[in-house]
C-alpha cells in the first residue's frame, strides 16, 4: 500500500482516537448530598453509642443509648423510595437503665434475619473507681425486633475495657465473648438463657494479662473462632512493644485464637484449643517464613496492640485477622487463612502490612465478588504524613494490597481520601454495595484535637471505580458535634489528653448500605454546650429537579422567560448556573441567564426562578454549528459520531482487503472512490466530535448568569439550542435539567 494512503489510515486513526478521547474527558460532575432525619428528638436526655448492623435482607438495625430510658432498637423498611425508619419514629426498649458503660454490640443470624441478639456491659454494685469491675447481659428477638427478652447476669462483676462481643454460628446458637484478665464465651441456644459456669478460654496467668477485649467470628464453614491480643510483656527489657527499633529478642506482646469445630453434638468451646499465633510454628514462626519477614519481625512482634482488632470473613467464608499495632511502629496488618494443621484446625499467614505511615482504627468490607476494601486513619501522634483517612484494596483474597507484595513492606501504597487539610481524621467504616461502590465515613475535627471542647463534622467518602479514585468527597453533617473523648482516659489511666479519641467511647459514626444499594449513616449529634443529643440519620441521595415549562422563545419583543426550579435531596445550599448544552460551553454572548435567589438554602425552600434573557440579535455563525429545524435531538451528537466512528473502522477495512488485490487498475479506482469519500466522513467526524467550528471565546457562568463565546458573523435566523441548568451544592456539581430556546 502506498506511502499517502498508509499516512491518511493514520490520519483517520488518530482522528478517531481523538475523538474518543474528547468524548471520554468531558465533564460529567454530579452532586451528591444526604438527607437527614433526627430519629430521637430529644428534649431532655442523650443519645449514645449507636451500633448499626445490616442484616440478610437489607434492613438496616439500629440500637443506642438513651440516657433516661436505657437501650433503644429501630429496624428500618426499605421501598423503592427509600429507606426510613418510619414516622414517627417509636423505638422499643430494650433494656431499662442501668445503663451501659460501653457502646451495645448486636448481630443478626445471617440466615434466619427476624432474630437479633443485643449485648452489653454495665457497672457492677461491688465496682469502684479504684477497681472497676461489671456485669454482662444480653437481649433478644425473634420477631425482627417487635419486642425482646433479656437474660440474667451472664458473667458476674468483671475487669472490662471493652463491650462484650456476639455472633451467631452456623446451628443459629448464640456467642457472646468478654474478658479483660482473662478471656470467657457463654453460648445460648435461645439467645436468652445462657449456659453457666462459662467457658475461660485463657486461665489468667501471673501477673494477669491486660486483653483489652476479645472479638468474635464465626467462619463459612462454621469454626467459631475468638482472638485477641495481650501486652503482658510490654514494660519488660528489650521489648517489642517498647517504642523504638525492634530488639532481637522473644520478649513481646501475644496474638492468641482460640477455635471451635463443628460437630455433632455441638462440642463446647475450650482452653485446650487456643494458642499463640505469634510463636506457633505453624503460624507467624513458621519456618517457611522468607528471611525479609524474620528479620524485620521476629517471633513475638506481633501482640503490640491493644484493642483494636478486627475478624472477618472473605468470599468463601474464610476468616481474616486485620488489627493495628500500637508500638513500637503503627501500622496496619493483615493476617488470612493459609489452610488447616493436622488436627483440622485453621492456620494463618505471615501478616502483611498495608499502611506506609502511623495508622490506627482499621476498618473492612468485602464486596460479592471477594474484593477486601481496608479503610484506616492516621495514629493517636498524627503529624504531617499521617493525617487522613487511608484507603488499600486487596483482588487475591488477602494476599496482597494494591500493588504491595509481602516482600515490599513496610513500603504499601494506599490512598488517602480525606479533604485537603483536614486534621486527626478518626474512625473510618467502610461499606461495599452490590455494584462494588465504595462508601467510607468518619469524624473530622474542625480543628487540631487540643481539649474537651472540640467538635467534629461527619465526611463521606464515594467511589465507583473500586478506590482508584474517590471523585465524592462532602461532609454529611449539617452542624459539627461535641468529641466524647473528654471523659475516657486512655488505657494508661493517667487521665492524660489524647490527641486521637479513643475507640471505646467515641467512633460514634456508622455507616451501611441498605435493600436498595444505598449508603446509609448515623451519629451522635450533640451541640457544643447542650444538655442534650440526638442520634441522626442520613440516607445518601442522588439530587434531583423538575423545571417548568422546559422551552420558550425569545424575540426582541419578548426578550426574557422565566421557569420554576424546583430541587430535592439537597441538604447544602445551592449555586445554579446555565451552560451551552449542545456544545458543552459557556453561554453564548447573546444570550445570559440568572437566578433568583442567587444562591438556595434548601433548609428554607425548595424552588428558584430562572430567568433567561436575550441580550442581543442571535448569531448562527457557521452552518455547521447553527442549528436548523433538521438538526438531531439532544442525543444527536452522541449519534453522529458514533455512526461516524462505524464509517471509518468500515472504510479502514475495505482499503486493507482492496490493497491485497492483485488487479492493480480497479483498486486504484476503487481506492479513490474511498478517498473522496472518507475526506467527508472525516469532515463529519471533525464536526460531530468538535459539536462545532465557530470561533468562540472562554465564558463565566454562575449564580447571577453567564456570558459565553462570540458566534460567527450572521445574524437574524431562528436558532434553537439547549440550556442546561447546572448546581453546585456541597462541593459538588451535577446537571439538573435543560431547557429549549429558540430565539431570532
Amino acid at each position: 500500500m502506498s506511502n499517502w494512503l498508509s499516512g491518511l489510515r493514520r490520519f483517520g486513526l488518530l482522528l478517531v482516537t481523538g475523538c474518543v478521547g474528547l468524548i471520554a474527558s468531558s465533564p460529567a460532575a454530579h452532586a451528591q448530598t444526604f438527607s437527614i432525619t433526627n430519629l430521637t428528638g430529644n428534649s431532655a436526655s442523650k443519645a449514645s453509642f449507636p451500633t448499626m448492623v445490616v442484616d440478610a435482607n437489607g434492613n438496616l438495625n439500629l440500637a443506642w443509648v438513651d440516657s433516661t430510658a436505657g437501650i433503644k432498637f429501630l429496624r428500618s423498611t426499605s421501598s423503592a423510595s427509600g429507606t426510613s425508619f418510619g414516622s414517627p419514629v417509636t423505638p422499643f426498649t430494650v433494656a431499662p437503665p442501668p445503663l451501659p458503660a460501653f457502646q451495645p454490640q448486636m448481630a443478626v443470624n445471617p440466615t434466619q434475619p427476624s432474630q437479633i441478639e443485643i449485648t452489653w456491659a454495665v457497672p457492677d454494685s461491688l465496682s469502684t473507681p479504684a477497681a472497676p469491675l461489671y456485669d454482662v447481659f444480653a437481649s433478644f428477638s425473634n420477631n425482627s425486633g417487635a419486642n425482646f427478652a433479656t437474660s440474667s447476669n451472664i458473667s458476674g462483676p468483671v475487669a472490662l475495657f471493652d463491650s462484650p462481643r456476639v455472633a451467631f454460628d452456623s446451628t443459629g446458637t448464640v456467642n457472646i465473648v468478654w474478658g479483660r484478665t482473662g478471656v470467657w464465651i457463654s453460648q445460648a441456644t435461645d439467645g436468652v438463657h445462657f449456659g453457666l459456669p462459662t467457658s475461660l478460654l485463657l486461665p489468667p496467668p501471673a501477673p494477669a494479662p491486660d486483653t483489652g477485649g476479645p472479638r468474635i467470628a464465626v467462619s463459612g464453614s462454621g469454626h467459631i473462632f475468638v482472638a485477641w491480643t495481650d501486652e503482658a510483656s510490654k514494660g519488660a527489657q528489650n521489648s517489642y512493644c517498647t517504642p523504638g527499633t525492634p530488639s532481637t529478642t522473644t520478649v513481646g506482646g501475644n496474638f492468641w485464637i482460640n477455635e471451635t469445630l463443628p460437630t455433632q453434638p455441638p462440642t463446647p468451646p475450650s482452653a485446650s484449643n487456643t494458642r499463640n499465633l505469634s510463636n506457633s510454628p505453624t503460624d507467624w514462626a513458621s519456618p517457611n517464613r522468607s528471611a525479609g519477614d524474620i528479620q524485620r519481625f521476629p517471633v513475638g512482634f506481633f501482640g503490640c496492640s491493644y484493642d483494636n482488632l478486627k475478624l472477618y470473613t472473605d468470599k468463601p467464608g474464610n476468616v481474616h485477622l486485620l488489627w493495628s499495632d500500637d508500638s513500637p511502629i503503627s501500622d496496619v496488618l493483615n493476617s488470612k487463612t493459609l489452610g488447616t494443621n493436622t488436627s483440622g484446625f485453621t492456620t494463618f499467614s505471615f501478616p502483611i502490612n498495608i499502611a506506609n505511615r502511623s495508622a490506627a482504627a482499621p476498618d473492612v468490607g468485602v464486596d460479592k465478588n471477594g474484593s477486601i476494601y481496608v479503610v484506616w486513619s492516621g495514629d493517636a501522634t498524627p503529624s504531617s504524613n499521617s493525617e487522613g483517612i487511608f484507603f488499600s484494596r486487596s483482588d487475591d483474597g488477602g494476599g496482597t494490597f494494591t500493588s504491595c507484595a509481602p516482600g515490599q513492606m513496610p513500603l504499601c501504597p494506599a490512598t488517602n481520601i480525606a479533604p485537603s487539610g483536614a486534621v486527626a481524621s478518626a474512625f473510618p467504616h467502610v461499606a461495599v454495595d452490590a455494584s462494588g461502590n465504595v462508601n467510607v465515613a468518619w469524624e473530622q475535627p474542625t480543628a487540631a484535637i487540643s481539649s474537651g471542647s472540640n467538635v467534629f463534622n461527619v465526611f463521606f467518602a464515594r467511589s465507583t471505580d473500586k478506590g482508584v479514585t474517590f471523585p465524592t468527597v462532602a461532609q454529611v453533617s449539617a452542624s459539627p458535634s461535641v468529641l466524647c473523648f473528654e471523659n475516657d482516659p486512655p488505657p494508661a489511666g493517667n487521665g492524660a489528653l489524647p490527641t486521637t479519641p479513643d475507640m471505646s467511647t467515641c467512633g460514634t459514626v456508622q455507616i451501611g448500605v441498605d435493600a436498595n444499594s444505598t449508603p446509609d449513616v448515623v451519629w451522635v449529634n450533640q451541640a457544643t454546650g447542650s444538655a442534650v443529643a440526638d442520634i441522626n440519620f442520613a440516607t445518601y441521595t442522588s439530587p434531583t429537579a423538575v423545571i417548568s415549562p422546559n422551552a420558550a422563545s425569545l424575540t426582541g419583543s419578548s426578550a426574557t422567560a422565566n421557569f420554576t426550579i424546583t430541587v430535592n435531596g439537597f441538604s447544602a445550599p445551592i449555586t445554579f448556573s446555565c451552560l451551552d448544552a449542545d456544545k458543552n460551553a459557556a453561554l453564548p454572548s447573546w444570550l445570559a441567564c440568572s437566578f433568583t435567589p442567587p444562591t438556595l438554602n434548601p433548609t428554607q425552600g425548595n424552588t428558584d426562578t430562572l430567568t433567561i434573557t436575550r441580550q442581543a440579535t442571535p448569531t448562527s455563525g457557521m452552518f455547521i454549528s447553527a442549528p436548523s429545524a433538521h438538526n438531531l435531538p439532544v442525543f444527536g451528537s452522541s449519534m453522529a459520531w458514533s455512526m461516524t466512528l462505524a464509517t471509518l473502522s468500515l472504510m479502514t477495512m475495505l482499503m486493507l482487503a482492496i490493497g491485497r488485490r492483485r488487479d492493480l487498475g480497479r483498486a486504484i479506482l476503487m481506492r479513490g472512490f474511498l478517498v473522496m469519500t472518507l475526506t467527508i466522513v472525516l469532515a463529519a467526524g471533525l464536526v460531530s466530535c468538535g459539536g462545532g467550528t465557530s470561533k468562540s471565546t472562554s465564558g463565566t457562568t454562575g449564580g447571577t448568569g453567564g456570558t459565553g463565546g462570540t458566534g460567527g458573523t450572521g445574524g437574524g435566523s431562528t436558532v434553537t439550542m439547549h440550556v442546561a441548568i447546572q448546581a453546585q451544592s456541597g462541593g459538588s456539581t451535577t446537571t439538573l435539567s435543560t431547557v429549549t430556546i429558540t430565539a431570532q
